[in-house]
């Protein structure tokens, strides 16, 4: 009952804060749902509102990455079969990445279709480039976590020094033959490693950024800290909505930046 009664009052806050979008879903548990990832990044948002930055693009928009798009949309007919095949066949409008971005006023998804990723990974592209340009990262790894297909990691490769892009993931999402053969399709061969097996091949090298997007990050917040990364960029309501994950970060890493879509945090 306790329970009940504390969802019925967070409903009413949400609607209060969403009014013309909410006030007809009171019993939308979906809707809410959404709706209640939207407040709490807004409440995040607002307790850092000095750092409080709108999802950029322009980093990325003098690159052409069209054949590069068209080569991995084409390497990822597969992924139709793969074990999570909802998020791999259809990243660009999987889950709440392009609905929080449209209750946000978000303008541009024309250019976010152009890049075969999740939405979120995106700014992702666009917020490392800005940290190369301004010398803020440059000479350790950029690992992303999970990685997945490692298609980030491909596009990364546009600007960044293959040799020093990784890919960390523990194969429950996506076997490790279906990465394998995207990787093949694309010509690729990045190394995407187990947490343990990276650890062994890698512990001396340096960190500059660990990506961890579309992730609940409660199963690997010890493995990020053991890494120890300049840099920790992460799916907004991946921190929002969980109070444990926001004192662990606060203890080891200052808030950066931070929109709708990604947080960004720089190690103290």
């Amino acid at each position: 009952m306790k329970n009940k009664i504390k969802w019925i009052l967070k409903r009413i806050l949400i609607v209060s804060n969403y009014p013309k979008q909410t006030i007809f879903s009171f019993t939308n548990k979906d809707k809410m749902s959404l709706f209640h990832t939207a407040y709490e990044n807004k409440k995040l948002m607002n307790t850092e509102s000095s750092k409080i930055e709108e999802p950029r693009l322009e980093k990325l928009k003098d690159l052409d990455f069209d054949k590069l798009t068209n080569q991995s949309k084409k390497s990822s007919a597969h992924l139709n079969d793969s074990i999570n095949k909802d998020y791999f066949s259809n990243l660009n409008n999987y889950g709440y990445g392009v609905k929080l971005l449209k209750i946000s006023n978000f303008q541009e998804f024309n250019f976010l279709k152009k890049i075969h990723l999740y939405p979120a990974n995106v700014f992702v592209l666009n917020e490392i480039k800005t940290l190369l340009d301004r010398s803020e990262i440059g000479g350790g790894l950029i690992i992303d976590y999970p990685s997945g297909i490692g298609n980030l990691l491909i596009y990364l490769e546009e600007f960044y020094d293959k040799n020093k892009l990784y890919g960390i993931d523990n194969f429950e999402q996506i076997s490790k033959n279906d990465v394998k053969k995207y990787q093949q399709e694309m010509d690729k061969n990045f190394e995407i490693d187990t947490f343990e097996v990276f650890k062994q091949r890698n512990s001396n090298k340096k960190v500059d950024v660990i990506v961890c997007i579309e992730l609940a990050l409660e199963s690997i917040i010890q493995n990020i800290l053991e890494l120890n990364p300049k840099f920790l960029i992460i799916e907004t309501m991946y921190v929002s909505r969980y109070k444990r994950i926001k004192e662990v970060l606060k203890e080891k890493f200052d808030l950066y930046l931070i929109n709708q879509s990604i947080v960004i945090y720089k190690k103290k």
